[in-house]
């Protein structure tokens, strides 16, 4: 059965340069998966920069939604997930292709329709 994951990333391994940490992103990603009522059934975190492709993580993520294994993603922001074209195109693939149901963020959520 897919699962809902949270996927938490600070761009650098050092701990005095990030604004949000990925202890504050996954408590906040948590709250509003149990507002949504939706159970996460794992955690993924990643301390790499997004600015170009290779993070592991991400990439076994991505590996995961194309198998049918993971149905939607929290993650504080879009760039938290994705910040380059390569990785960025692979999830709205995964959106278009309805691999991946959904991306939800606090501030929105991002489906295959399009409209977001």
């Amino acid at each position: 059965m897919p699962t809902h994951v949270i996927y938490a990333r600070k761009s650098t391994e050092s701990d005095d340069r990030q604004v949000l940490s990925i202890d504050s992103q996954i408590q906040e990603l948590k709250l509003l998966a149990l507002r949504r009522g939706q159970e996460v059934n794992e955690i993924l975190t990643e301390a790499r920069s997004a600015k170009a492709p290779g993070r592991p993580i991400f990439g076994q993520l991505m590996k995961r939604v194309q198998k049918g294994e993971i149905a939607s993603v929290f993650c504080w922001k879009m760039d938290r997930l994705a910040r380059n074209h390569f990785d960025t195109g692979q999830v709205l693939q995964a959106l278009a292709d309805e691999k991946l149901l959904r991306v939800i963020t606090p501030e929105r959520e991002y489906t295959a329709d399009g409209n977001d």
